[in-house]
């Protein structure tokens, strides 16, 4: 049996060694870890000081370049849509700014782009296909032809699509009007809003896509791509654009690994950035001609932009050499 002079015993070693403990820290050890902690910090708070000038030498340099092309784009893509209509649609999750300066763009390409469309989250809800097809039975036009296949999601986008797009009018035939009524129909189930109101019925088509998230995300962009081949049937020419992370896992990545849909739908990602933007209307112009391609930083793509046309290439450098003898 261990007496309490064992317990005593131990209760003094513990003592001894905290007094060592405190001793040694406070003595020659506690000088070397000071030291070391000291060394270590000032380390860390050089390293820190230097990604700090780093990262803003970095925005200082993004900026310039923005600032740059900001001012470059009207010039660059000047006259490039002269005289095409153009329809700007924003799909769920498109930012309002990067829609507003894409119509802007199109509009110093030349382009009269009026028609501004958003679809509504609600068009890929599960409880909307039954709607959409009631749509679609109810106010599909003559010489539409409803799909076949991909149930009411494509024959509610083949509706609209013959509603909203046009193709390019034969030269000295008027163009054909926007059908209001139908637009007012889906309007009015919530399936989509019309920011801004056009009568001419465009011939070309801008869809700025944004981010789709959720546990059913794929669906979704499945639906959104059912609406935009429809589009691209009913029109001239269709053109997707979002930002780059629409290409990485969003709705550029679902049309570019679809190779029906990739070989008559242009896609460009960057479109948040100016530089994205002027390539979106190059690649609206090669549309116009009866091309496409898949264009941006992301991914494997046919480059930065579609290349330049020769010929509206050099009123741009006309108007650059005028604007530097001015």
């Amino acid at each position: 049996m261990i007496d309490f002079r064992y317990h005593l015993v131990s209760i003094i070693a513990v003592f001894f060694a905290l007094a060592a403990g405190i001793v040694l820290g406070a003595g020659p050890l506690g000088d070397t870890v000071d030291d070391t902690l000291a060394e270590q910090t000032s380390q860390l708070r050089d390293e820190n000081r230097e990604l700090r000038q780093q990262l803003e030498a970095t925005e200082a340099d993004t900026a310039y370049q923005q600032a740059f092309l900001q001012e470059v784009t009207p010039r660059l893509v000047t006259g490039q849509l002269e005289g095409e209509y153009v329809g700007v649609i924003a799909l769920p999750g498109a930012d309002e700014e990067t829609v507003s300066a894409v119509r802007d763009t199109l509009a110093q390409a030349g382009a009269t782009a009026e028609l501004t469309v958003r679809i509504e989250p609600t068009w890929t809800d599960p409880d909307s296909e039954p709607v959409l097809d009631e749509l679609a039975t109810d106010l599909v036009s003559s010489g539409t032809e409803l799909p076949t296949e991909g149930g009411g999601y494509a024959r509610g986008a083949a509706v609209l699509a013959a509603a909203l797009m046009a193709p390019p009018a034969e030269a000295g035939a008027s163009h054909e009007t926007i059908d209001t009524a139908t637009v007012t129909a889906f309007e009015e189930s919530e399936l989509i809003t019309l920011e801004q109101d056009a009568s001419v019925a465009p011939s070309l088509a801008v869809l700025v896509a944004g981010n789709v998230s959720g546990d059913d995300a794929g669906d979704r962009l499945d639906r959104l791509a059912t609406l935009v081949t429809n589009i691209d049937a009913a029109d001239a020419g269709t053109v997707v654009a979002g930002p780059a992370s629409t290409a990485e896992d969003g709705l550029l990545r679902t049309i570019r690994d679809n190779g029906d849909i990739a070989d008559v739908v242009s896609t460009v990602d960057s479109v948040d950035l100016p530089s994205g933007r002027a390539a979106v209307v190059f690649a609206v112009s090669e549309q116009a001609e009866g091309g496409s391609g898949q264009y941006g930083v992301v991914g494997e793509t046919d480059g930065a932009l579609p290349p330049v046309p020769e010929e509206p290439g050099d009123s741009v450098t006309d108007a650059a050499t005028e604007g530097s003898s001015s």
